[in-house]
């Protein structure tokens, strides 16, 4: 399944991403995303294209992550 990867808060530090940034995950790294935040989501990610959920989140099919830079962007990811 898919996995939808918008850009939702932050400010990047890198200067890669901005808020509103979508990207889709289908079955390869997504063109343009910084590889530092790719591997922060991609176990998440894999979770979401298998069916996994989260259960801290509220709703099933989304989690919310914040890039390993602690002044950095949220990402959140959901399947479609």
């Amino acid at each position: 399944m898919p996995v939808r990867i918008t850009i939702k808060g932050g400010k990047c530090q890198g200067g890669i991403h901005e808020v509103g940034q979508v990207f889709i995950v289908d079955d390869t790294l997504p063109e343009g995303i910084c590889l530092d935040a790719w591997n922060a989501i991609f176990p998440y990610v894999t979770t979401l294209k298998y069916g996994g959920n989260f259960p801290w989140e509220d709703e099933e099919g989304t989690v919310l992550i914040h890039c390993p830079d602690p002044e950095g962007i949220t990402i959140e990811l959901r399947r479609i």
